[in-house]
């Protein structure tokens, strides 16, 4: 491990790399990237505990493990130093403990914890009888200031899935810094669209687990037509596949082809001179990458296990979409399934509930096999984990003691889906809110649900 590495979570240990002086055989070794870390307490402890709350438990009650693994993992490739690291917490803030809420869970009880782990706790109390605080304008605040900062930070960690810091995302963008946002819960896609990295569920859970992110081989497989053995030109294969993987690591949804093909011909200019090495297309030279989970269409690739698959590719042609769910596909990402397999989805959800301990990657990785293998529904472990939000938020939890039927997934499911569009300002009409009803199986409007 280089040095860079085994300190880049000096923060915690009150080194400064970049205040040493380079031999001139280190030269060339990177100084670790200067991070704030500023994370929006209550919205992400909240929306871990409506989908798991061993992970929201693990998050809040010992993060200095984690902190470790996110300083050189799940980011980018280079170690970095938690120049600021704060916490923007309710102390007076609670989550029920079960359902018959009778028991509470305060957050204040996790301050010792975030302080240990060299976390500056700024307290900030509801300020309106609903419970508001004013966490997001003390983080806008900070990061105002923190850009105008004589020491220049090179990356801003969010650590929050609340759509309103858009605008902060556009300013730093602005400032030529880096962005990555951390958030178990919905994003929009304006919000994700400004982001260099999103640390999504998945990749929170195995930070929390202490996984480093999965790599994959350096070069293409030795079964690969190669130009040149030695030389330029397996530098630039190398390259290639390093920025290839790259870009595919850090997206947030599906990527254009032709467009990272630009962009591979300008950082690799030898890669499409040599016919993409060898392999005659753009489209063959990264599927001979082998990335996990790597799916691809004519224009677009993605990944199986993190992205819902785009419109104009997706393996389920949707035939007569009614245009309330062709406005929600497009403004909030709503999975691209079939109308006869949501019912299917939602009993197979349910028999999960029965029949398993609730773990939320469990849960979809489970159902998208038992609907592939015994309905021959072939749904996209990303849009199973979008319905398993859904349901999780909409109250009917598959880590509830007695499993939640069917019928109640796919109401809860469906009123999550009218408050988020809500949220967002999507005017749906009564006409509208039965058709998205019928398109998902359910009786319309859900009355008593």
């Amino acid at each position: 491990m280089s040095q860079c590495s085994t300190i880049s979570h000096g923060y915690l240990s009150g080194r400064n790399l970049a205040s040493r002086q380079l031999s001139p055989s280190n030269r060339s070794i990177s100084l670790p990237t200067k991070t704030a870390l500023l994370i929006d307490f209550d919205n992400v402890f909240i929306s871990l505990w409506d989908l798991d709350r061993d992970a929201a438990l693990r998050f809040a009650s010992d993060p200095s493990d984690w902190l470790q693994v996110l300083a050189n993992t799940h980011l980018n490739g280079e170690p970095r130093r938690w120049l600021v690291a704060r916490c923007y917490l309710n102390p007076a803030g609670f989550v029920y403990a079960a359902a018959d809420r009778k028991e509470r869970v305060y957050f204040s009880r996790f301050r010792p914890g975030l302080v240990r782990a060299g976390f500056e706790v700024i307290d900030c109390p509801a300020v309106t009888r609903q419970g508001k605080n004013a966490a997001d304008i003390r983080i806008v605040l900070d990061v105002l200031d923190l850009l105008a900062h004589h020491t220049r930070f090179d990356e801003f960690v969010i650590a929050s899935g609340d759509a309103d810091f858009t605008p902060l995302l556009q300013r730093i963008r602005a400032e030529d810094r880096r962005i990555a946002i951390m958030s178990p819960s919905y994003l929009a896609s304006a919000y994700t669209a400004l982001a260099d990295r999103i640390v999504d569920f998945d990749a929170l859970v195995s930070i929390l687990n202490g996984e480093a992110e999965e790599t994959t081989p350096d070069a293409f497989d030795s079964g690969s037509k190669q130009i040149a053995p030695v030389g330029q030109e397996q530098d630039e294969e190398t390259r290639f596949a390093d920025f290839i993987r790259r870009r595919y690591d850090e997206a947030s949804g599906p990527l254009s082809l032709a467009a990272l093909a630009v962009e591979a011909a300008r950082i690799c200019p030898s890669a499409k001179r040599s016919n993409w090495f060898g392999r005659k297309t753009f489209s063959a030279a990264v599927v001979g990458l082998k990335l996990q989970h790597l799916r691809t269409s004519n224009h677009h690739l993605w990944d199986d296990e993190r992205h819902q698959p785009p419109v104009a590719a997706s393996d389920v042609q949707v035939a007569n979409v009614p245009e309330t769910v062709a406005l929600f596909m497009r403004a909030l990402d709503f999975p691209r399934i079939e109308q006869k397999d949501w019912p299917i989805l939602f009993r197979s959800l349910s028999s999960y509930a029965t029949d398993n301990t609730f773990n939320f990657t469990e849960a979809t990785r489970w159902t998208r096999d038992e609907m592939a293998e015994r309905h021959g529904a072939k749904v996209a472990r990303g849009s199973v984990a979008y319905v398993v939000r859904g349901c999780q938020f909409g109250g009917a939890r598959l880590d509830a003691e007695i499993a939640p039927s069917a019928d109640q997934i796919g109401n809860a499911f469906y009123n999550a889906l009218l408050d988020r569009a809500a949220s967002l300002g999507i005017q749906v009409s009564p006409e509208s809110e039965v058709s998205i009803a019928d398109w998902l199986g359910l009786e319309p409007l859900n009355e008593g649900s």
